[in-house]
């Protein structure tokens, strides 16, 4: 039987993590031949955060 908690949690992840893949593509290549490497570690630590969160509530769900 599924929990609640985790499947929201499951939901969570992979929205965030959709969210964040977009926002890293974006801010980290702004332009043409460009690259920001702060923005790109940020966007890509929460790529990285909820992709875990995202595998974590699939095995628990």
């Amino acid at each position: 039987m599924a929990s609640t908690l985790w499947s929201i949690v499951c939901v969570a992840g992979v929205w965030g993590f959709v969210i964040c893949t977009i926002f890293f593509i974006l801010r980290a290549f702004p332009a043409r031949d460009r690259f920001e490497g702060r923005a790109a570690l940020r966007w890509g630590a929460g790529v990285l955060l909820f992709f875990v969160v995202w595998v974590l509530g699939m095995m628990q769900a």
